[in-house]
């Protein structure tokens, strides 16, 4: 079996380790400054790469479908070939060739689209979760979360913290970061559909007269004085009912 030929910012690296062991015999400073500069940032790119490509099997098991970029495969072979054939001519070239050749536009054209193929595959992935984020939302996560007499004010804070984490983009994340968050947010749209509920138990226990006029009252209009009937008014001549009910007037 043929072994898999290497990515392309693989081979920028490959090429710049071998750059690196030639200038490493020489003494020439900024020929080794210049080398030096070049196998950064090819290794950079190339772990870039392998974190990328690594999450993505996450990510699928995970429900998530990435979308991956389109890619012009005549640059990246171009690319390819322009590395390959700088690497084959720096064997005992001088120094001075040597520096000269990693400053080619060829060679500085390849690292770019070497880097330029990891950040957009970074950005599909990120755009790839965020569509499923938007997917996963629970139904009326965008309404208004009002603590009902009788609610508890810890749930109310909770079910705030794990909207603000639902409502929260997916963008710019590094794709080490991809995994844990989309976890993150399965597990805050699972609590979420679990303890919403729970909110309004004490409302749906109240007579059907006090649960209109208590779901009025929260509305920006506010609750009308037809529905302030007897029965309304009995309860509400209870403390215990008023306690987090406050009038206004428009």
């Amino acid at each position: 079996m043929m072994p898999a030929p290497l990515s392309l910012a693989a081979r920028a690296e490959v090429l710049m380790n071998r750059l690196a062991q030639v200038e490493a015999q020489e003494t020439d400073l900024q020929a080794r400054l210049e080398i030096e500069k070049a196998r950064l940032r090819a290794s950079s790119s190339r772990e870039a790469l392998e974190d990328a490509l690594g999450v993505i099997p996450v990510l699928v098991e995970s429900g998530v479908n990435p979308v991956m970029p389109a890619s012009p495969a005549v640059d990246l072979a171009g690319a390819r070939r322009a590395l390959r054939a700088t690497a084959t001519n720096v064997v005992g070239a001088p120094v001075g060739e040597i520096a000269s050749r990693i400053r080619s536009q060829s060679v500085n054209s390849a690292l770019e689209t070497a880097d330029r193929f990891t950040r957009n595959l970074v950005s599909a992935l990120n755009r790839s979760v965020e569509k499923k984020r938007q997917e996963i939302l629970p139904p009326g996560i965008d309404q208004p979360i009002i603590v009902y007499p009788g609610a508890s004010d810890a749930l109310a804070a909770k079910l705030r913290r794990l909207r603000e984490l639902l409502q929260r983009r997916v963008e710019n994340l590094a794709p080490g970061d991809l995994a844990q968050r989309f976890q993150e947010i399965v597990s805050a749209a699972e609590s979420w559909t679990a303890d919403r509920p729970r909110l309004d138990e004490g409302l749906d226990r109240q007579h059907p007269e006090v649960k209109e006029f208590l779901r009025q009252a929260a509305t920006e209009e506010g609750a009308s004085w037809p529905l302030i009937t007897p029965l309304v008014q009995a309860w509400l001549a209870d403390p215990e009912n008023t306690a987090n009910l406050r009038v206004v007037l428009h």
